[in-house]
């Protein structure tokens, strides 16, 4: 069952009562008829496979429709229907067929993400029908990862030192015409500029006014400062902007990251240094502005530490690591700190002042006091108060002093909303999506999306996902704390050798701590296996090595078992391709510890939206998405199987199933014995074909 919420795709047409039926109506000239409430698509123009999949053909309908009313959708949409391909051809046909010129940005979280993209679009291309142009695409990164080096203080590389000016400028529109002639991963553009000496960077952001399709981070929207920057200098009208949101769940904890901000002692000592190196080297005639920045750090750093102090003493009475401090607390500390000045200003004002100064402060990348951080502490500080000035009434924010490794005072955003529904409402209609958008209800609400009138979600469900990737749920074990025990732990492991045993390759085990992992897996034997564990500092290059030292394993006949955390770097993101998985368990359930931030964040969900979605929200959803994110990780195309295990009672208790998909239906394995039995039968059916 999907709706539309009232008036959203009405063209022509009274919007339909809605009953619980799935009903839309859209406009004629998408290529798409309403017969008796069913829909059925023309061939699609600009779709890069010869035929539609199930689940693939609703959502490419509801895309079509949603962005024909300039609406934003939601897509809840299994790993394997093709959700790339349906949410590109709904988009290219929605920028070709509008009166104005639009432009498509492909929003992805990961780098990993941006190669399936490319391949698409090359797809469409190869099937686009006669007088249509091709679809031209930028792949574009950070800046750091495009060139070989830049200096994190000016924003300056070395790509083309010292090339003439004649011959960079050639070189720039020969990549460029490269760029623009054939969809182009990333890489290729790096590594053709290199050839080229000049930097592949500012090459494919001159292009994206030339392009349809541009394939980016969030941070180029959601963050408040990346935006700024990097919109107007491609010349990106926000209000011209199709958005396609991929792994959209990631969305919301990736703006509450963008906006932590943290203050430590160590910073404050640092920026007084920075400070007085930048101002010292003005010579004898300082301006007043920066005299008066100079004095005024100096105080606030005084007056924070000694704050400090004091918060650290009642915490260490307390026995707490961490304490919740009200934004006005804080507010006036810094007013205390204030040094007068001349402009007469409010302390908030001053504040801004101040920051805006510490912002622009400058100094040699060798004798930066704080080598190891790649922003100045002088920058930090300023984007900390900035946060503050932002939310100092106290609503949608609250700040944790912390004691420990770090004694510090650290922002926490706890609605991505403020920051999300701008840019929703200012672009031209979007889309999002996730395997694990569940349910798209929750992430319309916490990114702001149902207050935008024109909002739509669906969930569809993926036509060979219960034969090839069923899952069992085990009755008799819990990670559960007060139920933990010797007699536990042993059936888990029983469980996962009955696994092991019977998977004719690699498996994948993930858990909801490092420590679990630590107890269960690493101090187990797992008899015929090869034992990888995951490690938190692992970085892109060594999961691109881990995924070819896996296809190397599997040739040679060694099986491997993975183990890994939920929301770590072999759960999320990693693209298990050519079914490198045949079996995924899941350990538990990743609850997050009961702290002030996650208690703020269920109280400030409860007020907005209502009794009950705080604990729903902010604790219980996440969670098992996560556990859903990383039963996905098997099944990456309609060809792929695995079998998936769930080692947590709790799964079918209510309040549990109730977060999974609709059309969940595990089987029930009430000991390790029925496990294997369950196993043996579905890799009997579904052999290695390795």
């Amino acid at each position: 069952i999907r709706f539309s919420a009232p008036g959203l795709l009405s063209v022509g047409t009274p919007p339909p009562t809605l009953t619980g039926l799935r009903q839309t109506f859209w406009s004629s000239d998408t290529g798409l008829d309403v017969v008796d409430g069913a829909k059925n698509p023309s061939a699609p123009a600009f779709f890069a496979h010869e035929q539609l999949r199930g689940g693939q053909k609703e959502m490419l309908e509801d895309c079509r429709a949603s962005l024909a009313a300039a609406g934003h959708h939601l897509a809840a949409a299994p790993t394997g229907i093709g959700k790339t391909a349906a949410a590109l051809a709904a988009g290219i046909e929605a920028a070709r067929r509008h009166p104005d010129p639009r432009r498509i940005f492909f929003l992805t979280g990961r780098q990993s993400q941006h190669r399936i993209v490319v391949e698409t679009l090359r797809g469409i291309n190869l099937r686009l029908p006669a007088g249509e142009l091709d679809v031209r695409c930028v792949d574009i990164i950070g800046h750091a990862s495009m060139c070989r080096e830049v200096d994190p203080y000016s924003g300056r590389c070395s790509c083309e030192a010292g090339l003439p000016g004649d011959v960079r400028e050639s070189g720039r529109r020969e990549l460029r015409a490269a760029i623009l002639s054939e969809p182009m991963h990333v890489d290729d553009i790096v590594t053709r500029a290199r050839k080229l000496r000049i930097c592949a960077w500012a090459t494919a952001r001159s292009a994206v006014r030339d392009a349809d399709v541009i394939i980016c981070d969030y941070n180029h929207f959601f963050i408040d400062a990346v935006r700024d920057r990097s919109l107007p200098a491609m010349d990106v009208d926000l209000s011209s902007t199709i958005l396609i949101v991929d792994e959209a769940h990631s969305l919301p904890s990736r703006i509450r990251k963008g906006l932590e901000r943290r203050l430590t002692s160590r910073m404050l000592q640092h920026a007084k240094y920075e400070l007085e190196e930048f101002v010292g080297n003005m010579g004898r005639e300082i301006p007043a502005n920066w005299a008066w920045a100079a004095s005024t750090m100096e105080k606030l750093r005084k007056a924070l530490n000694e704050q400090f102090s004091h918060w650290s003493i009642e915490l260490s009475e307390s026995d707490d690591e961490e304490m919740r401090i009200e934004v006005a607390d804080v507010f006036e500390v810094i007013e205390r700190g204030l040094t007068g000045n001349e402009w007469n200003e409010a302390p908030a004002d001053a504040m801004f002042r101040l920051s805006l100064l510490l912002k622009t402060v400058q100094v040699d990348k060798d004798e930066a006091i704080d080598d190891e951080e790649q922003e100045l502490a002088c920058w930090r500080i300023a984007d900390l108060f900035e946060t503050m000035i932002r939310f100092q009434t106290g609503i949608g924010m609250v700040l944790v002093f912390t004691t420990g490794k770090v004694t510090g005072l650290t922002s926490h955003l706890l609605d991505p909303g403020i920051v999300s529904q701008p840019v929703f409402r200012g672009s031209a209609g979007s889309i999002s999506m996730s395997g694990t958008l569940y349910p798209p209800r929750m992430y319309a609400d916490l990114l702001g999306i149902s207050e935008i009138g024109a909002s739509s979600m669906a969930e569809y469900e993926s036509p060979f996902e219960s034969d090839r990737r069923p899952a069992g749920v085990a009755m008799d074990v819990t990670t559960l704390y007060k139920q933990r025990g010797p007699e536990n732990t042993v059936k888990i492991i029983d469980h996962v050798l009955a696994i092991s045993a019977e998977a004719p390759g690699h498996i994948a085990v993930f858990v909801p701590s490092y420590a679990l992992l630590e107890d269960l897996i690493e101090q187990s034997g797992w008899p015929g296996r090869t034992l990888i564990i995951e490690e938190s500092r692992w970085s892109k290059k060594h999961i691109d090595g881990l995924l070819s030292d896996l296809e190397k394993y599997r040739r040679q006949g060694i099986k491997v078992m993975l183990a890994g955390v939920f929301r770590g770097k072999l759960s999320e993101g990693i693209d298990y391709r050519d079914n490198l998985l045949d079996a995924v368990v899941c350990i538990g359930i990743p609850l997050a510890p009961p702290s002030i931030v996650s208690t703020a964040l269920r109280e400030y969900l409860e007020d907005k939206f209502g009794r009950g979605k705080g604990w729903l929200y902010g604790s219980v959803q996440p969670a098992v998405n996560s556990v859903i994110q990383a039963m996905g990780r098997a099944i990456r195309s309609s060809e792929d199987r695995a079998f998936v295990m769930l080692l947590d009672r709790r799964h079918e208790d209510h309040g549990f199933r109730r977060c999974h998909p609709k059309g969940f239906r595990p089987l029930k394995c009430n000991d390790s014995k029925v496990t294997r039995r369950y196993a043996a039968r579905f890799f009997t059916r579904f052999p290695s074909e390795s």
